[in-house]
């Protein structure tokens, strides 16, 4: 196995088909988002800006009420129909209630390993690619990442 000696960008391994979502969307739309875009992650932007980032975990986090986030353990006393109760009234809060708006950005002409390094330093999924102008342009997940590791290791993707 020879290993290719090229450097190798966020811009040739992105993905150009990005599914945002507005800060002003609602609970429900962002679930419809995710169950028909086929995703667990979207950016949150408006007008091409990003302002932050919605996982399936944020969704989540957001259902379970503060006072269980503190005390998990009473979760076992809580009645069974508390799931749809909740979900009940959080289904119009905006994403920009509940989005991660501390968003890592990184821009096309970046390597592949600046893009390797903030995916493991913050444990994220995927970053937005942004331009000169800060405008969203793409993303970068781990799933690119692999995928560029196993064309340098010459192995059918």
């Amino acid at each position: 196995m020879m290993i290719k000696n090229t450097v190798y960008r966020v811009k040739d391994w992105m993905q150009t088909d990005v599914i945002t979502i507005s800060p002003s969307a609602t609970f429900t739309q962002a679930v419809a988002t995710m169950v028909t875009g086929h995703t667990n992650g979207l950016v949150v932007a408006e007008k091409g800006i990003v302002h932050g980032i919605l996982s399936s975990m944020d969704l989540i986090r957001h259902l379970v009420p503060d006072y269980l986030e503190e005390d998990k353990h009473l979760a076992a006393f809580e009645s069974g129909d508390q799931f749809v109760t909740r979900i009940s009234e959080i289904k119009n809060d905006s994403v920009k209630k509940f989005m991660t708006r501390d968003v890592h950005t990184i821009k096309s002409s970046h390597t592949l390993m600046e893009a390797a390094i903030l995916l493991s330093e913050f444990n994220i999924r995927q970053i937005p690619v942004v331009d000169d102008a800060h405008k969203l342009v793409g993303y970068i997940n781990r799933t690119d990442i692999k995928k560029a590791i196993a064309d340098i290791l010459e192995l059918d993707a």
